[in-house]
């Protein structure tokens, strides 16, 4: 399990600041959702026409791009909604596919008004298929996270029951599902651990009814567990840090962060494959 970072963590930084940083402390990989003030990294000058340039800086600091998180949801109905969705998804798509990166992150979104997940699930799953046969044409896959209306893992299973198509698979965001709905991790492994291509990492506590992000083993998220899942299930994809600094400029610096997370999987992934030797 390779170990990478979205700069959702550190909207302060470059693009040159973001690689050498990662490399310098040890990561393997970058997760792109946004880069300074654009969230959409598919516009920027790194990413058009100094491309070439950014996948040398890369290469040269011996960096992979684990994925693209993109804003494009895909429980819409409305016709031009629509297209913005997939225009955003399309240029992102292409550009994973220049970098090498097997992940763009979409969502499902929120319900549109007027429906529930019963009378939406045929609209998303159809809007899913449609993206899905492109992802295909560009060699990437499709992760839909558990987040908003989508954090129940059995309606998300149910979803990509429906879906069927290899290109259209879940990001499993570790603390929602456990945070938002209280499931038990074997619980959410057993609904999506099939689909799961990508896991993005926080953890936290609840402290005056209110989420509070806090160091890697300081909350009470269960993540370790739901390594151990992944792990012995067979997930061969990346463990993705994603502080949520961009939202929330309160929470602690990356300088601070990233190095402890990394530290802590890297102590973590070797006790459960250590348990794993024994136990074998």
């Amino acid at each position: 399990m390779k170990i990478s970072f979205s700069t959702l963590g550190c909207p302060e930084w470059d693009l040159e600041k973001i690689i050498r940083s990662a490399a310098k402390m040890g990561y393997e990989g970058i997760e792109f959702r946004g880069l300074l003030e654009d969230l959409d990294i598919s516009r920027r000058q790194e990413f058009t026409a100094n491309l070439n340039k950014t996948k040398k800086l890369l290469a040269d600091y011996g960096l992979s791009v684990s994925g693209i998180s993109i804003s494009a949801r895909f429980a819409v109905v409305d016709p031009d909604e629509k297209r913005e969705q997939f225009d955003e998804t399309r240029r992102n798509m292409a550009l994973a596919a220049d970098l090498g990166a097997p992940i763009v992150r979409i969502y499902g979104g929120r319900i549109p008004r007027g429906f529930t997940h019963e009378t939406i699930m045929p609209i998303i799953v159809q809007n899913l298929r449609e993206i899905g046969d492109e992802a295909e044409d560009y060699g990437v896959t499709l992760a839909l996270e558990t987040h908003d209306d989508w954090v129940d893992t059995s309606l998300c299973a149910k979803l990509m029951r429906e879906v069927n198509h290899k290109r259209v698979r879940i990001l499993w965001d570790l603390h929602h599902p456990y945070r938002m709905r209280g499931e038990k991790p074997e619980e959410t492994y057993k609904n999506i651990g099939q689909y799961a291509v990508s896991v993005h990492i926080k953890d936290s506590i609840v402290e005056n009814n209110k989420v509070k992000y806090v160091l890697l083993g300081e909350g009470d998220v269960p993540i370790k567990e739901m390594l151990e899942l992944l792990i012995k299930g067979g997930y061969d994809g990346y463990a993705i840090v994603e502080w949520e600094k961009r939202w929330h400029p309160e929470l602690l610096d990356p300088e601070i962060v990233f190095p402890q997370y990394l530290h802590k999987i890297r102590e973590w992934l070797n006790e459960i494959r250590s348990g794993i030797v024994v136990k074998g």
